[in-house]
């Protein structure tokens, strides 16, 4: 019968014959199959016979030391015939048993220790964590299992544990599939609605959502340049978990998994308006953002990233001033324009790609704590072309350059962040110019107003 998990015990050497069957380097080399994907084994040498062991065979006299013998469970990626396990550790199937249920594999696993209510109660010796070898961190495992016992009355099989994961822990799919392939595999379309329902619903939104805007021609390297721009923002992270990439009127958050960054390639302001419309175009590029959904297939969800990069052709002054200038919509609905520090105001640093070089600029109104949004300050005038970085530099050696000629972004950056003020919770500390909110104002006659 086919199984995925084994546990297999055996005799050193023949108790009775004293032939050799098992030692630890053959079970090292049948562990070394690449279908086996979890595995912990001990030997057994301190163990002795009880009262019921004598009861079932009279040569096993209560208290004698047993003969040493080895304790193997593996857990494999895929079934396998319990005579394929026996031909690896050269011995006979009947040693090889295949245990059921839930929890199955830490059931075996937990044996090995004897730490078991059972094992202790019979009288068996404790084996030290130290005696178990495994691939894997098995105390941990068992320690997660007990807690889950505690919290929920039984254990939760992979896909369970997996879900719950993903729905109230925040694990992203990146992470299932690091974490498990198979479960990943076989529950994809479950995992995505959980992590869907985390977004929408537990996911705490950022408390400042910072917008970019990176201008230039054709081959100027603009998507390029959003993508390291996003590595460097987000450090430590891999690509599939720093940032989202949409485009263009092909604008769909479909697939979006909580990534912090969203990278919008070769957009116009129009195509903004014209699939958003203004109001939720704002509000996605909101510096304080909302809880509002957004449309995706056969549903909505809620955007969590704290970090939005637009690159496209437009210069950034007709970009901003055509998000907020009148349009009408396809339906024929015609819209005034707003006031342009809406956009401005929304889109702090610009970067001004051209063939070999390129510029920062800062908002002059965020920068200041002023109402200057409509204008910019240049801040660094750089060297260096993202798109011939691309072609000649990989690896280490692109990710350094990248930092060198981001650097001036990131300390925009940080000023943006240092201008805006933490908001306070705790009544004891609102600032003195508060206090006085909510009171009346006594009117001097001559401005008495009339009612």
């Amino acid at each position: 019968m086919r199984s995925r998990i084994f546990n297999v015990m055996q005799y050193e050497n023949h108790p009775e014959t004293g032939e050799h069957l098992i030692d630890e380097e053959v079970i090292i080399k049948a562990l070394e199959h690449k279908s086996i994907k979890k595995w912990a084994y001990i030997c057994h040498d301190e163990d002795v016979y009880s009262e019921k062991d004598e009861e079932d065979d009279a040569k096993h006299i209560q208290g004698q030391k047993k003969p040493p013998h080895w304790h193997i469970v593996m857990q494999c990626s895929t079934a396998v015939e319990p005579t394929v396990i026996a031909k690896w550790l050269n011995i006979k199937e009947n040693f090889v048993d295949v245990p059921k249920g839930v929890g199955a594999f830490l059931d075996c696993v937990q044996y090995l220790t004897h730490e078991g209510d059972k094992q202790q109660g019979l009288g068996k010796r404790l084996y030290e964590d130290e005696r178990v070898k495994a691939n894997f961190k098995f105390r941990e495992e068992l320690d997660k299992r007990t807690e889950n016992r505690l919290k929920y009355g039984r254990d939760l099989d992979p896909k369970d544990q997996m879900r719950h994961n993903v729905m109230f822990n925040g694990w992203t799919l990146s992470q299932c599939v690091k974490a498990d392939r198979i479960t990943y595999m076989s529950d994809f379309e479950k995992l995505r609605k959980c992590r869907l329902d985390y977004i929408q619903n537990r996911a705490e939104a950022p408390a400042l959502r910072i917008n970019y805007y990176i201008e230039g021609l054709g081959g100027m390297g603009k998507n390029v340049a959003s993508r390291a721009l996003a590595r460097v923002l987000c450090p430590g992270l891999e690509e599939e978990e720093c940032f989202f990439e949409v485009g263009g009127n092909n604008v769909s958050f479909d697939g979006y998994d909580g990534q912090p960054v969203i990278i919008w390639n070769d957009t116009r302001a129009m195509d903004l308006i014209m699939k958003f419309g203004r109001s939720e175009a704002f509000d996605i590029f909101d510096s304080h953002p909302t809880t509002a959904n957004h449309h995706i297939k056969y549903g909505s969800i809620r955007l969590i990233n704290s970090i939005n990069i637009i690159n496209g052709i437009q210069p950034y002054e007709e970009f901003l001033n055509s998000l907020a200038g009148e349009y009408t919509n396809k339906d024929g609905m015609e819209f005034k324009s707003e006031d342009k520090g809406q956009t401005y105001r929304r889109f702090p640093i610009i970067l001004c790609l051209r063939e070999d070089d390129f510029d920062v600029l800062l908002n002059k109104g965020v920068a200041n704590g002023t109402r200057e949004y409509n204008q910019y300050i240049a801040t660094k005038h750089m060297q260096g072309s993202f798109q011939k970085l691309i072609k000649h530099l990989e690896g280490d050696a692109k990710t350094q350059i990248e930092e060198k000629m981001l650097k001036p972004v990131i300390e925009a950056t940080v000023k943006v962040r240092e201008c805006e003020k933490e908001k306070i919770s705790d009544p004891s500390q609102i600032p003195e110019e508060f206090l006085h909110y909510g009171e009346p104002i006594e009117f001097k006659r001559e401005n008495n107003p009339p009612f």
